[in-house]
């Protein structure tokens, strides 16, 4: 007779809830694998069959999809390979990415035929960006990018006072103390830069709120992440997985600067309104971002371009822009001049013109005094140079319905990627003499050259805004980033305000930049040895 078992009901329901769950993520692994190869396959299929790849090797199973993963874990190999073995000898070449599926690549002879090419043909933003931004319609709107040319550039120097306030405000919080304190470098020049950028966005009252600032920061980080998430997924699913599910934290984080922006938005079209129809009240439009928005939307006749929620967005998008790109640059630069072998001779270099510069001006960070940063700004142009942000550049997709034909006849179909090869070309001793040094004043020896001769006609065409076939971190041509002047502008007084009064202690090695995809990522972890300067009258 065999023996009674009693049935143990919390032991064999968390048995059978286990075997469920592995079960369900199991063919969830299938079905993710098989939905990704699918569209892997897809996206090469597009690629015209006579170009040659680098980092596919045809015939192995599952070939396109192997591909996309060496181009997430190892695209500055794979750049830098079909550079060397295609670009060098003119010939156009393709590279598996995962953010943006095989990019064709073509040579440096092309590139400014590539950056002179209007939307029609070629469409200079990524065609994910819609489902991780949110909000498609305030995406493709013009009115950021016209501001950003109109408006944001022609003020450049006018606020410097009122971004120096910020500049100083911050760094002083976060150093002043006076003893050597270990800090994060990209942290605490997200801070720095996110006021001193907000101060020209919102206002001086909001600018200091690290609460708004740094929700704006959290979700520029959201957004670059989610740039991974997409490409598994055909369009149909992209709308599901993406824009309801994976840019949860987006929303998260934007609606906590939203709830910051809208009260203030809103006041201030009410005091704009009231102010048109009662001369009497006593309000004076702040010279901000907000104000000249406001006015443009006024000029507007759309919910997507008149209403508080859309102005409000847009601000948000600003921030995205303007504070990831700043800190991005600026803690390059702050590591590669610190962590160089002459880290010593080069400070104390950048200091003594900071300095010169900083008194020849009154104590001053002018338009004018920040342009004869001409050291400065070559350490950062170089910096931008070694240190860029990624293997890639000026990537577009093809618009134009019968596709393009490139200058030497290849035909490039529509929905294939075209772009260049960033990091080749900004080491390619063809374009750069001794290319893998980092040499702080490549671009400022010939300018201070020039000027102890007398002659004043300097090589304005290599400063930090310049952008060029063989530069290309602020991209080149007709998409080249339009807030690049404002950017420079920020860049250069925080860095030079931190050598004028902190002392930082050099770094035994650069922290390494880390390669996601096509993207390279600064070392957010590193930290640096800082304190006050004393400075003797």
């Amino acid at each position: 007779m065999l023996d009674y078992i009693p049935f143990n009901f919390p032991y064999h329901f968390l048995l059978f809830l286990s075997l469920a769950l592995f079960s369900l993520l199991s063919l969830t692994i299938v079905f993710v694998f098989f939905v990704t190869n699918i569209k892997a396959n897809r996206e090469h299929g597009i690629v015209p069959k006579s170009l040659p790849w680098v980092g596919r090797q045809q015939g192995q199973l599952f070939s396109a999809i192997r591909s996309n993963f060496r181009g997430l874990v190892n695209s500055v190999t794979l750049f830098r390979e079909g550079y060397t073995k295609h670009s060098k000898k003119d010939q156009i070449y393709v590279v598996p990415t995962w953010t943006k599926g095989p990019q064709v690549i073509i040579p440096p002879k092309m590139n400014n035929w590539l950056a002179s090419r209007p939307d029609a043909m070629l469409n200079a933003k990524d065609s994910q960006f819609a489902y991780t931004v949110g909000h498609p319609e305030i995406t493709s709107n013009d009115m950021i990018d016209i501001l950003i040319k109109r408006e944001l550039t022609r003020t450049i120097g006018t606020l410097n006072t009122e971004i120096f306030e910020e500049v100083e405000a911050s760094m002083e919080g976060l150093f002043g103390d006076g003893e050597w304190k270990q800090v994060g470098v990209f942290d605490s020049l997200t801070r720095t830069v996110g006021r001193a950028a907000n101060r020209v966005f919102v206002g001086k009252e909001l600018c200091s709120n690290m609460d708004f600032v740094m929700a704006g920061v959290s979700f520029a980080r959201d957004i670059l992440g989610q740039q991974l998430y997409p490409p598994p997924f055909p369009q149909v699913y992209e709308t599901v997985t993406v824009s309801l599910f994976a840019t949860m934290p987006n929303r998260h984080h934007s609606g906590i600067a939203m709830k910051y922006l809208q009260p203030l938005i809103q006041q201030r079209l009410d005091d704009m309104n009231r102010k048109q129809t009662d001369s009497t009240f006593a309000f004076e439009e702040p010279n901000d971002f907000i104000t000249w928005m406001i006015r443009e939307s006024l000029k507007r006749n759309t919910d997507d371009e008149r209403s508080v929620h859309a102005l409000a967005y847009r601000v948000v998008l600003l921030n995205f822009a303007a504070i990831t790109t700043s800190t991005i640059m600026a803690t390059n630069a702050l590591l590669d001049i610190y962590s160089a072998p002459n880290s010593e001779s080069l400070v104390t270099a950048l200091r003594e013109e900071a300095s010169d510069v900083f008194r020849e001006h009154n104590g001053q960070w002018t338009k004018a005094a920040l342009a004869k940063l001409y050291r400065l700004d070559s350490a950062i142009r170089e910096s931008a140079r070694v240190s860029g942000v990624g293997g890639t550049s000026m990537a577009r997709r093809v618009r134009a319905d019968d596709g393009i034909t490139l200058p030497d006849g290849t035909w490039i179909p529509h929905g294939a990627t075209v772009g260049v090869s960033m990091d080749g070309i900004h080491f390619d001793e063809a374009f750069y003499e001794n290319p893998s040094e980092f040499d702080a004043f490549r671009f400022s020896r010939r300018r201070e050259e020039h000027i102890l001769s007398g002659d004043e006609k300097t090589r304005a065409n290599e400063d930090l805004v310049t952008t060029s076939a063989h530069w290309l971190p602020f991209s080149h041509g007709i998409h080249a980033c339009p807030g690049r002047f404002f950017a420079a502008n920020n860049i250069k007084m925080i860095l030079a305000h931190l050598l004028l009064n902190y002392d930082v202690q050099p770094f035994d090695s650069r922290p390494p930049n880390i390669s996601i995809g096509d993207i390279s990522v600064v070392p957010v972890k590193a930290t640096m040895m800082v304190r006050r300067r004393e400075i003797k009258a």
